[in-house]
């Protein structure tokens, strides 16, 4: 609980610019930006997936993100081999990543995605590309 002391006046809320920050954009479509330069950095995550017969997932070191992001990449990764029907298999995930620094939300979305591109592709034995 507050001491008493003095009253202090009551001040209303007043929209307009405050001193010191700069004022809202405008851009294309009518919408107003938010100040420059406070904006996070997109990340752009590129995930490579390689199929194998022996079970688990294994996954590159992402520096940039951590090894916990690392890991629940590769749990993304086992989950949707698992979803697929094909659980029984395994294989090498390897994440790279351009930009600002990548959320774990983006390396299990690039994950997923890999993923599903090498099961959509031809299975080839010995594939070393």
């Amino acid at each position: 609980m507050r001491a008493p002391g003095p009253a202090r006046p009551a001040v209303p809320a007043v929209a307009g610019p405050v001193p010191g920050r700069a004022l809202p954009r405008p851009v294309p479509g009518g919408r107003l930006a938010g100040p420059p330069g406070r904006r996070r950095r997109a990340a752009c995550v590129r995930g490579r997936f390689r199929l194998s017969e022996v079970p688990g997932v294994s996954a590159a070191a992402v520096p940039a993100a951590g090894p916990a992001a690392t890991a629940a990449a590769a749990t993304a990764a086992y989950r949707a081999l698992g979803a697929a029907g094909l659980g029984h298999l395994g294989g090498r995930l390897e994440l790279r990543t351009y930009g600002g620094a990548p959320r774990g939300s983006d390396l299990a979305r690039a994950a997923r995605r890999a993923v599903a591109v090498a099961l959509a592709g031809p299975h080839r034995h010995g594939d070393r590309r």
